[in-house]
């Protein structure tokens, strides 16, 4: 898989040399009929650090018939977090003629694909609101050249704020991690704010451009008396869960997001739907594309599976008792 300016690291670091290499053969699933030869272009706003969704693509592309290598090439084009890149990249891509374009991260990515072709097919991954966005028509009937996999976001941010409540007894302020780089970010705020309103809960607002800077934003939320710290499920943040997690633990705040990876890298609790099979559907999206299906016709995905996610030993560390209402709702409790 070509990376341009990423000479020295890999794809496939996570799942072994030989995968990386192409050598690895996987079974195609029965009556699977893939292409005798499939150029995938990628477009997103995630770094190196945000390579697992992509990876978990891919090995799904394999698990139908499409070996990198053998049958299959895929060239990633990353913005690295400056969405200003988006419409060069997107037409580099579009040079290579590539058979089907996934974009992820922002719905930045998808629209610029869009603007660049209308007759390239594009699956979208992690928009928050396709119609909105203007990306498709419909869920049902996504008209055009693109299709995708929807995140919910907005709503389940209402949901995270609801449950930051729960697990803290008694909060008053709490402060909301949003990026400014995603253009959903008013919408996700929007959806809080509502949520906040009917607990009566005060909101902090902590945008931040530059997601080096992760860490005075956290030491803001201590200075001005959060009771707990939300991430917003905005894309550019995904990355960077582990780091959060150390960050707000460091700190000594409660702090709930969408991704699994910031309980299991230490944060309290997340609420949310598993990216990694997000970008397993999206492949499965690809493939039908690659046989034959055209896009306005394949109905947008939405997420049917919520995890909550609860670290009871960030909790003990924080002074606080996870309530029974909780537990009982949780997919898992790390201990």
């Amino acid at each position: 898989m070509h990376v341009p300016g990423a000479a020295n690291w890999t794809l496939f670091t996570a799942v072994g040399s030989a995968l990386a290499i192409g050598i690895l053969l996987l079974p195609a699933e029965p009556g699977a009929q893939p292409a005798d030869r499939a150029r995938v272009g990628i477009l997103g706003t995630f770094g190196q650090r945000g390579m697992r969704p992509v990876t978990a693509f891919v090995q799904r592309l394999g698990d139908l018939g499409y070996i990198e290598g053998r049958n299959l090439t895929v060239d990633y084009r990353s913005a690295e977090d400056k969405p200003g890149r988006l419409p060069d990249l997107a037409r580099e891509l579009v040079r290579l003629k590539p058979d089907v374009i996934l974009t992820l991260g922002t719905s930045d990515s998808a629209v610029a694909a869009m603007k660049v072709t209308a007759t390239i097919p594009i699956v979208f991954a992690l928009a928050v609101d396709p119609i909105r966005d203007g990306l498709v028509e419909s869920l049902a009937r996504p008209g055009g050249n693109v299709t995708g996999v929807s995140s919910l976001n907005a709503d389940l941010d209402a949901k995270r704020l609801e449950l930051v409540t729960e697990i803290v007894p008694g909060i008053r302020r709490v402060a909301v991690l949003a990026s400014r780089i995603d253009p959903e970010t008013p919408n996700l705020i929007a959806a809080v704010d509502s949520a906040a309103r009917a607990r009566r809960v005060q909101l902090h607002l902590l945008e931040i451009r530059d997601l080096s800077r992760l860490d005075s934003a956290v030491s803001e939320a201590v200075k001005i008396g959060a009771g707990g710290l939300l991430v917003l499920g905005s894309p550019p943040f995904f990355p960077h869960q582990p780091a959060i997690a150390k960050l707000a633990a460091r700190q000594r705040v409660p702090v709930v997001s969408g991704w699994r990876e910031l309980p299991e890298g230490g944060g309290l609790a997340s609420y949310g739907t598993d990216v990694l099979e997000m970008f397993r559907r999206a492949a499965g999206l690809v493939d039908r594309i690659l046989k034959g299906a055209k896009p306005a016709e394949l109905p947008v995905e939405q997420p049917t599976k919520f995890e909550l996610i609860v670290n009871a030993r960030a909790a003990r560390a924080l002074g606080l008792t996870i309530p029974a209402t909780v537990l009982l709702r949780a997919d898992r409790v790390i201990e």
